[in-house]
């Protein structure tokens, strides 16, 4: 997790806003999103969100070193084993080179404040692991209270 003020943190929130009002495409909004949420997955990405038919990632890079670690890790060379529908990167104008992106992945750029410029590339639609979003899901319905329970949708005679 990145410090409050951290241009990592301000970006992550950037990117959080855009996907809930319409996306860097701005094709489609998103109704759950989330910052930052540290789960049980063998993918945690900076941005989380989905709009109840597909998952949207975000990668957050501030620096060029952080792409190149980004790119060796075992879901991108695997692109199936990731989370999300729609891919992102998110990050400094210039860090990011668009022939360097991973196939299908998108590429938004941010001024030297993390507030977003422009994009360069839209991400394209690609499968990936239910996994790593369904981890995603149970932990915002725990950390909001949600508990434990069994969700009876076929009421019988007016009672659940």
């Amino acid at each position: 997790m990145s410090k409050t003020n951290s241009l990592h943190r301000i970006m992550c929130e950037e990117a959080a806003k855009i996907l809930h009002k319409g996306g860097f495409d701005g094709c489609m909004g998103h109704k759950y999103v989330a910052v930052e949420l540290m789960t049980y997955g063998n993918e945690i990405p900076d941005v989380w969100a989905t709009n109840g038919w597909s998952a949207t990632i975000v990668e957050v890079k501030t620096s060029r070193a952080d792409f190149l670690q980004d790119r060796a890790k075992k879901c991108r060379q695997n692109p199936i084993e990731g989370i999300g529908n729609f891919r992102w990167y998110f990050a400094r104008q210039g860090i990011i080179k668009e022939e360097e992106l991973p196939e299908d992945w998108g590429l938004a750029e941010a001024d030297e404040n993390g507030k977003y410029v422009k994009l360069v590339k839209a991400a394209a639609f690609q499968e990936s692991s239910s996994l790593g979003s369904i981890a995603t899901l149970c932990s915002i319905m725990r950390r909001e209270g949600i508990k434990k329970q069994i969700f009876n949708y076929r009421k019988k005679n007016g009672t659940t």
